[in-house]
């Protein structure tokens, strides 16, 4: 995954409490292919909130205002991607070119899944939330940043607010390393494993 480390991006408002992943990505796009270097998931990112039956965008959803349109931070209700454990949510998330997500509290899996895939969830209280999201408001289309080495998030008014986050997940976000490529990091001695094991097995015939 690639990785992260500061970005500095319009930050969008998505004030809607505990919208949860089947909002994120609704079932009838459950089976829907995934690419690798293909943006695949992007159009049904939040689709039934920003697009009508009718398939036509919404003009009044924050995401469709010209001015967040190319938002890469979303300052989020409480409980944003509770729900089910659907992966495609954070692949969604992903896919739409957001890559921070701020906010009093989230999805427990939803969050695990987005750090797999190098979007970072970011906890702040709920006035500091709040704040964000009235900045934001008030002059659309602003930037914030959040920079990771430090772990913090400066406001568009040039407030800086200190978050926490486990080091392991820091350090993997750093490195761009999601569960395979820190598993990767060990090819060596896997492979030294992998060959010993056969001269100390040699009745054991390899799969190919």
């Amino acid at each position: 995954m690639q990785p992260f480390t500061v970005l500095t991006a319009v930050a969008a408002p998505v004030d809607i409490a505990k919208l949860d992943t089947g909002m994120i990505v609704p079932g009838r796009f459950q089976r829907w292919p995934r690419r690798t270097g293909h943006n695949d998931y992007a159009q049904v990112f939040l689709h039934d909130l920003r697009f009508d039956a009718s398939e036509k965008p919404r003009a009044e959803f924050v995401l469709n205002q010209p001015a967040y349109q190319q938002a890469g931070i979303l300052v989020t209700g409480p409980d944003f991607g509770c729900g089910s454990s659907r992966e495609s949510a954070a692949y969604a998330t992903l896919d739409f070119g957001v890559r921070a997500l701020i906010g009093a509290s989230f999805g427990d899996v939803y969050r695990g899944n987005c750090m797999q895939n190098g979007v970072i969830t970011i906890v702040l209280p709920q006035a500091v939330v709040s704040d964000l999201m009235a900045q934001l408001n008030a002059t659309p289309g602003v930037t914030m940043t959040v920079d990771l080495p430090r772990q913090n998030v400066v406001a568009p008014n040039g407030t800086t607010h200190a978050f926490e986050i486990d080091a392991t997940r820091k350090e993997r976000l750093l490195k761009g390393l999601d569960d395979v490529g820190v598993t990767l990091q060990h090819l060596p001695q896997i492979e030294a494993f992998e060959a010993q094991y056969r001269i100390d097995m040699p009745w054991i015939k390899p799969l190919n």
